[in-house]
């Protein structure tokens, strides 16, 4: 498992923060998540195969902005 920290921008309450963590562990492939909605830091882990851009497309979904 690779550790990895993201900037998530857009999120202004606790039900964006559920979003983003359901956006990253639905796919199966990440654990971990932390989410700091004041920062915007979102921190996980994730195995090698799940590459950031799935995560990223999957967080957009819900139109926040990531920053890798």
């Amino acid at each position: 498992m690779e550790k990895i920290e993201i900037i998530v921008k857009g999120m202004t309450c606790e039900h964006c923060v559920k979003r983003v963590e359901r956006a990253i562990l639905s796919t199966g492939k990440a654990k971990n998540v932390s989410v700091d909605l004041k920062t915007g830091k979102v921190s996980f882990e994730k195995e090698e195969d799940l590459s950031l851009e799935e995560i990223k497309t999957n967080i957009e979904a819900y139109g926040y902005k990531v920053e890798i």
